[in-house]
């Protein structure tokens, strides 16, 4: 067996991940002058910053690393259950299509013309839980 300070030490020892942070502003150091300049030099070399390193012990790295690759593959599955889900809706909407062009083409047309300068129609309104300043349409008629 390996004597526990050897062992303490294997795993101890600092290891750096890659992190991204709020960038902050110094607070001095140097003149307003010279800070445009840096300014200026960080925003042009912008695409080259580093991210703040980590300082993590080997134990903890890894449950780090075993984190992100959880959530990484949690994310992955949420993607394919969405996309699995708008394929279905899509197959559903172009089959409903084929069933109306069969059954009434003049509806389909209908369906399918081009809209102009199309409001949302008052019909349809979201109902809020404030009121409108303007209560009541009184010119309204709905179209035919």
């Amino acid at each position: 067996m390996f004597p526990r300070n050897a062992m303490c030490r294997q795993f101890a020892q600092p290891v750096a991940v890659f992190v991204r942070g709020v960038r902050t502003k110094s607070k001095g150091g140097l003149p307003p002058a010279a800070q445009r300049v840096v300014t200026q030099l960080s925003v042009m070399s912008a695409s080259r910053k580093q991210p703040k390193l980590l300082k993590l012990s080997r134990e903890d790295l890894i449950k780090h690393q075993t984190i992100q690759r959880c959530w990484s593959t949690y994310q992955a599955d949420l993607r394919a259950k969405r996309n699995e889900q708008l394929k279905l809706q899509y197959k559903s909407i172009h089959k409903a299509m084929e069933t109306l062009e069969t059954l009434n083409p003049e509806l389909f047309q209908a369906a399918n013309a081009p809209e102009h300068a199309k409001r949302f129609p008052m019909e349809l309104k979201v109902p809020t839980e404030f009121p409108p300043r303007k209560i009541w349409h009184y010119d309204y008629k709905k179209k035919d």
